[in-house]
């Protein structure tokens, strides 16, 4: 969607010839499919591990390092794959803020209505 408005604000005359229904698709396709599959490995990685001992967490929101600390085996390529995974979904939360930032960035390098009419 970031680059979808990018597009139109950027380069509207583009907008059709960019933004079609093929990129769209795709587009949505690989978010969906990355998200599945990170979920699917973090947990099949959790659920992997040998649990022994207390099962309760001191925690509000029932997060992998917390469940991490309950295992009772090796956890260290789960903890791994926990670091690449956050590693995995800042590279879209940084292309996704650096899109809105040439967003704005276009926004106000734009003359105002006011500025037209004298």
């Amino acid at each position: 969607m970031a680059y979808d408005r990018y597009v139109a604000i950027c380069n509207p005359l583009h907008y059709p010839l960019v933004m079609s229904l093929k990129v769209f698709m795709q587009l949505v396709a690989a978010s969906w499919v990355t998200a599945i599959e990170a979920a699917i490995g973090l947990t099949y990685l959790i659920f992997s591990l040998p649990f022994c001992g207390s099962n309760r967490i001191n925690h509000f929101f029932c997060d992998i390092p917390p469940v991490l600390q309950l295992a009772c085996g090796d956890t260290s390529m789960n903890n791994i794959a926990v670091y690449m995974s956050m590693v995995f979904f800042l590279v879209p939360f940084l292309l996704i803020s650096a899109s809105y930032g040439k967003i704005i960035s276009n926004i106000l390098k734009m003359s105002s209505a006011r500025g037209r009419e004298d």
